[in-house]
Formats: structure tokens, C-alpha cells, sequence
């Protein structure tokens, strides 16, 4: 988390700020550390350094004024956690950030007395930032707590740097504000500001470990120009020379995030741009943007799989439940309230006031109702998975239920950026020794919480109602548009190892709001969703075949569209590397023998 935010003054009127740790004569009093030009005052158990200036507006007799400003309703906490609490004071004189370092446990102790305190490494980072030009944090105090020559909690005090904005809530949001084709000149010149950035801090034999748009703040000037600022200095490292492999890593730590939101046309822009910066002989520009491709890759797979798993426990993001009877685990956006009543009655949402029954069947049972979800009433779909046969609660010993399958297949494609709608809780129910002597100890019913997408109808219900009442000329156009949404859904997910057996159109949201300039897909229904690295060609076959299988009465579609949307499904298009014409007859012998078992089987195609 960044010390500075947007539109803020950076300074206090009057305030003289001089340049951090410039070199000065030998200090008269005696401590373990004295910046230059700093002045020393000790503090009911903290020991605080600080600018000229600065030391009235922030201690008083007890240390730091946090209490005082608290009461006056000054101050914000802005990130709280076992390791660091942050804090922005909206002062007269100036807007400040304060970064509290705290030492949970035993390993923090040790790591600050080999690595020196988190708050002192940043304000020394921020003078080799400075050295060689690249914009960053000025802090202005340092305070920290030292028992037997043991250093434990520590702050750094740093103002806000004015009109700044994170960089990545820049390009998600910030940037689509903005109109073409001053959108592309910003993004062409954001893509070149961040290669020169990072070549600088290469060339100066910096790396930085968590090196994310998060912790770049970004200020567009008047003439449209870019200007950076590099924070978040603890992770930053220094090594004697910056190696092309050791450059390959942090690019494609970097890259995990603009990988999956910015075309390869601006990531190539981004390269070109950071070896002409670099002062070292530059390697084969295809051959290091593929390296970094193939590292981003591996990198984003470990770190998609463990953010998978937080939907499994505890954590910041989620939360388990237990009943006598229930075990459910919840999504921390809905209201705990609204599980504590799920647990006593899991059937409450079928029969209650208000619920719209949507579907009864012998395997599934879902109602729409309203729940609270992040402090606000918000439509829901409830489903329950029900018992189809007797050994299913033997079954679920050697393979998760339905519902479970769901629950985790919608964490992992959220943690992997597919739109889908977003899961809240799952429940599971069992039975009473009375009722069933043999299973009683494990789950029988499952339940699933999902918020509603609003303004959004399933994709057969789209083709069939509302593409043949339009005209024409207005229907081909919206073909168009739909064969290539549904590529790029398609193809993002199968390069992120997903593949979801039962892709049929009716398992497909679009969204039919007004407004929309593209169509908004995304999926549900998700029992057939599996993960697997690498993703085996015959799982792709299989999903495309059955996915055109579902399409195939849509009105005035063509054979061209098919093909437009191989094109668009393909990573190159139609190259010979990739067989286009290979895969179509893949696809259409699928299909042949899709429509073959349904045949035996006496299942009409859907």
C-alpha cells in the first residue's frame, strides 16, 4: 500500500525540506542512526528523527499525535494488518502518510535486526531512487523503537505526492474515461514511461520484489505526458548487476498483471523501448520476449493455484462457519447474519416471503432471493444441490459434491480474471442418526449462493428471443460482434487451464443492459469447470464442439462466422503453425459424434 494518494498538496506552506541523508560532518550526539540535518528527540519509548520543521507538527509530549488527531477526526486508517498499519492525516499544514511497522512475532524481530528496520530501508531506498532519477517518496520523520539494542515497531513519514493515482487503478478504470484516440496516445506513452522507469532502476542495480502497478503512482501533466512515482521501497534490493536473467524475472513479475489487460502490441512497445534504455549489449528481442512470456506464465500459474485456494478456509477474504448439523464457508461481502439463520434452516430461502422459485428438479432446486451483501440488499440466486442416488454421500468421500466443484471452480476463475458471476457461500447439510443410521456423518444436501447479474439473460435465450426480432442489418452486425466476444472468452479460457465441459450456450450470460458497447459475457453453471496445466487438446475440441453444437439454430449465422471465430480463437490467427483446418474437422467430427450419443441415448441436443 502506497504512502501518497491523489490530489494532494505535497508540502506544508513554509516548510523547508532538504535533501534526504546528504553528507555533513560527523553528528555531535552519539545514536545508532542520525540522518544529516535531521533533528533527535526522544519520545516516551520511541526515538524520532525528523526534518526541520516538522518535529512541532508531528509529536507532542507523548510521541506521535495519533490520539490528538484521531479525536479530531484528522486521521484515516487506509490498510490495517498483522505487519503494517497505514495512515493518512489530513493536517493544515500538509497531507501526510504514516507507515506503522509492527513486529507480530519473533521472525519480524530477527529479520529487522539482520535487515535493519522496514521504515529506515525505505527512506534509504528513496535516496538511490532519487540519485538516479526516478521520482519517489520524501519522507520527512522516522521514528523507532529500540529495547536492548533490539529495534521492534517503526514509522516513516512521508507527504502525499499531489495528483496521483495507483497504476493499476489507472488502466482499469481511470484510463477508459478517457476518448479515443487520446486513449491509445496514453497508452502508448504509459507503456513507454514505465519501460524507461524500469531500465533505470536495471541500470542502477535495483530490483524490486514486488514489483506490481500497485505500488507505482501515476500523474498525467498538462501536456498529457506520464509522470511516475516508484513506492512501496522495502522490497526494492540491490545487487551488483542487474543480469539479463535476473531482468527476465522482474520484467515478468510486471508482466503477470499487464499480461492479461493489455494487448502483446503494447507489451512489445514496453520491451523495445526497455532494452534501448538498457546500458547492457541487448539479447534477441524475440527470444527474450518469449522467456519472459514463458516465465510470466509459470509465475502467474503458482500464483493463480494459491489464490484458488483462500475459497477453502479462513482468511481475509473468506470465512468458515460451523453448525451441528452444517458446515458452510462464506464470502466475507455477505453478511454474516444471513448464514447464521442459512445454518439453522438451509430450505429457509425456498419458502420465505419474497423468493421466486426458478426451477425444481429432481437434481437441482434454485429460488432468486435478496440478501445483504457488502452492507446492501442485493438479488441472489440460491441453489440446492439435490441427492440424485443413494450412494452419493459414499461419492462425495472420493470426489467433491456438485456444489463444491462449483464453489471452487468460480474462485478459480475469478483468481484467474473470467468473468463469472460471483460466488458467496457454500453449505453442506447432514442428517441426524435417526434418519440415516448408515451416512449419517456425511454431507447429503449441498448449497450454493451466487449474486444475480443484473440486466443479463443466458445466451439461448438471447439467440432464440431477441436476435430474430431484430432487423437484418442489425442482426449480422450483432453476429459479428458476438462471434468475437465469444472467442476471446473462449480462448482466455483455455490459455488459463480451465476448460468447462458443459459449455452450451444456456451456461453463457450476456448482458443486455443498455449502454453496452460490447457484449459482456460471462459463465455459470459450473460443475464441469476443471483445472488442468496444460490444457490437453481434446479438452478444447470438446468444449468447442459442444459450445457451435449449442449455436447451430442461431438465425442467418454462416460457416464465415465460424471461421471468424477460429481466427480470433487462435493465438496467431490463421498461421500454419496452428492447423486451422485441422482443428475445424476436430471440431466437426466432435460434433458428429456428440449428436450420435444423444441419438442413443434419447437426449434431445440443447
Amino acid at each position: 500500500m502506497s504512502l501518497c494518494t491523489t490530489h494532494e498538496r505535497t508540502t506544508a506552506p513554509g516548510v523547508r525540506i532538504p535533501a534526504l541523508f546528504e553528507a555533513s560532518p560527523r553528528a555531535e550526539v552519539r545514536r545508532m542512526f542520525k540522518p544529516p540535518d535531521w533533528q533527535w528527540l526522544q519520545t516516551p519509548g520511541v526515538g524520532w528523527w525528523f526534518r526541520e520543521g516538522w518535529g512541532d507538527v508531528l509529536l507532542g509530549p507523548e510521541g506521535l499525535r495519533l490520539d490528538e488527531w484521531r479525536n479530531a477526526g484528522l486521521i484515516t486508517t487506509v490498510k490495517a494488518g498483522p505487519h503494517r498499519i497505514v495512515y493518512c492525516v489530513r493536517l493544515p499544514q500538509a497531507t501526510i502518510y504514516i507507515k506503522h511497522f509492527l513486529v507480530p512475532n519473533r521472525r519480524a524481530i530477527l529479520r529487522q535486526w539482520v535487515r535493519r528496520g522496514k521504515g529506515r530501508n525505505e527512506g534509504k531506498r528513496s535516496v538511490q531512487l532519487a540519485s538516479i532519477g526516478v521520482p519517489t517518496i520524501t519522507p520527512v520523520a522516522l521514528g523507532e523503537q529500540r529495547k536492548r539494542k533490539f529495534l521492534f515497531e517503526n514509522y516513516l513519514v512521508s507527504p502525499a505526492i499531489s495528483d496521483t493515482i495507483p497504476l493499476d487503478e489507472f488502466v482499469e478504470r481511470g484510463l477508459q474515461e478517457w476518448h479515443e484516440p487520446k486513449r491509445s496516445s496514453i497508452r502508448r506513452k504509459l507503456a513507454r514511461a514505465v519501460a524507461v522507469m524500469t531500465a533505470q532502476l536495471h541500470n542502477a542495480g535495483l530490483l524490486h520484489h514486488d514489483f506490481h502497478p500497485g505500488n507505482i503512482l501515476l500523474r498525467v501533466n498538462h501536456a498529457d505526458e506520464p509522470e511516475l512515482f516508484m513506492i512501496d521501497l522495502d522490497a526494492m534490493r540491490i545487487c551488483r548487476r542487474v543480469t539479463w536473467k535476473l531482468a527476465k524475472q522482474n520484467l515478468a513479475l510486471l508482466d503477470h498483471y499487464f499480461w492479461l489487460r493489455s494487448s502483446r502490441t503494447d507489451r512489445y512497445r514496453f520491451l523495445k523501448t526497455y532494452l534501448r534504455t538498457r546500458t547492457e549489449p541487448p539479447p534477441a528481442v524475440g527470444r527474450f520476449a518469449r522467456q519472459i512470456e514463458d516465465t510470466t506464465r509459470l509465475w502467474a500459474e503458482r500464483l493463480w493455484r494459491r489464490w484458488g485456494r483462500r475459497c477453502r478456509s479462513s482468511n481475509k477474504y473468506f470465512e468458515v462457519f460451523r453448525g451441528a448439523l452444517t458446515w458452510s464457508v462464506a464470502s466475507r461481502d455477505l453478511d454474516p447474519s444471513q448464514l447464521k439463520a442459512l445454518m439453522d434452516d438451509p430450505d429457509l430461502p425456498f419458502e420465505q416471503r419474497g423468493s421466486t422459485r426458478l426451477k425444481s428438479s429432481r437434481t437441482t432446486t434454485v429460488a432468486e432471493t435478496t440478501m445483504l451483501v457488502r452492507g446492501r440488499p442485493t438479488a441472489v440466486i440460491y441453489k440446492r444441490f439435490n441427492r440424485k442416488k443413494l450412494l452419493d454421500p459414499i461419492l462425495s468421500l472420493f470426489r467433491p459434491s456438485r456444489a463444491w466443484r462449483s464453489w471452487q471452480a468460480g474462485q478459480d476463475l475469478a483468481s484467474r480474471g473470467i468473468p463469472t458471476p460471483q460466488n458467496l457461500a457454500f453449505l453442506s447439510r447432514k442428517r441426524t442418526w435417526k434418519c440415516d443410521p448408515l451416512f449419517w456423518f456425511l454431507p447429503h444436501e449441498t448449497y450454493l449462493i451466487t449474486v444475480k447479474e443484473e440486466d443479463a439473460v443466458n445466451l439461448a435465450t438471447y439467440v432464440r428471443d431477441v436476435l430474430p426480432a431484430l432487423p437484418p442489418a442489425e442482426r449480422r452486425a450483432r453476429i459479428r460482434r458476438l462471434t468475437g466476444s465469444l472467442a476471446y472468452l473462449i480462448r482466455s479460457l483455455h490459455e488459463r487451464s480451465l476448460s468447462h465441459r458443459d459449455l452450451k450456450a444456456s451456461n453463457i450470460l450476456i448482458n443486455v443492459g443498455a449502454g453496452a458497447a460490447s457484449d459482456q459475457l460471462s459463465l455459470i453453471d459450473l460443475v464441469g469447470v476443471r483445472l488442468q496445466h496444460p490444457l490437453p487438446s481434446s479438452r478444447r475440441i470438446q468444449n468447442l464442439a459442444r459450445l457451435c453444437l449449442s449455436l447451430s439454430s442461431v438465425p442467418d449465422r454462416t460457416r464465415t462466422d465460424f471461421l471468424q471465430f477460429l481466427r480470433l480463437y487462435l493465438p496467431w490467427g490463421l498461421s500454419p503453425h496452428n492447423d486451422w483446418k485441422g482443428l475445424w474437422r476436430k471440431i466437426n467430427r466432435a460434433i458428429g459424434n456428440k449428436r450420435a450419443q444423444n441419438l442413443r441415448r434419447g437426449r434431445p441436443l440443447s
